[in-house]
């Protein structure tokens, strides 16, 4: 069981990791769009419909999916203040706790999400904008990056608590914990190192 939660995860982190290769390329395309879209509007007065509609929607999706990234990088806020001074096996206890009341949180948006889509497919919505975008089929990507992070915290809180349940603490601190200081610094050093290997094509 604990095999499968363990490979599953890692699956999915990688999986994630590519979505939001994906993601980010399209934040930079919408970028270009935009300053396009800016440069025609002053130069000539000329401007292309929907694109700060859809850049709308791009940001809310792109933004949904960065959750389930944020999640794996251990980027999301926390308030450790006091748990860094806690026993390991203390720490450990609210690492797990934190994952699932994050979990609590990420079922309560998806579940909202899904019934915004529901109304505006019941509704047959319209974007009030001259496109005339059913507000259904955007609303349905985002609610789908939302379900995404769900299910991807559901099985990585399942891990954290079942690594909780066999005792190792040490594990739990370190891959569901928030990150210290030093480790941000050793993983944008192995970040630095990584480029710069990759562009000198491995040579020292």
């Amino acid at each position: 069981m604990r095999l499968f939660i363990d490979r599953l995860d890692q699956a999915l982190n990688a999986l994630t990791g590519r979505v939001s290769l994906v993601a980010g390329w399209t934040l930079l395309a919408l970028s270009v769009a935009i300053t396009v879209n800016v440069l025609l509007r002053k130069l000539f007065n000329y401007s292309f419909q929907g694109v700060d509609e859809y850049g709308g929607y791009c940001l809310a999706i792109c933004a949904s999916i960065g959750f389930a990234q944020a999640m794996y990088d251990r980027a999301h806020i926390r308030i450790d203040v006091l748990t860094q001074v806690f026993p390991l096996k203390l720490r450990a206890f609210f690492d797990v706790v934190t994952q699932i009341l994050l979990l609590l949180v990420a079922a309560l948006l998806m579940l909202k999400a899904i019934e915004v889509v529901q109304t505006s497919h019941q509704m047959r919505a319209l974007a009030i904008s001259p496109l005339r975008t059913p507000l259904a089929v955007p609303q349905g990507v985002w609610a789908g990056a939302l379900t995404w992070f769900c299910f991807t915290l559901a099985v990585h809180a399942l891990r954290a608590l079942l690594k909780l349940l066999a005792g190792d603490w040490q594990t739990v601190v370190r891959e569901f914990g928030s990150a210290n200081l030093d480790e941000e610094i050793e993983q944008e050093v192995a970040l630095a190192q990584a480029r710069m290997s990759a562009r000198t094509g491995g040579q020292p």
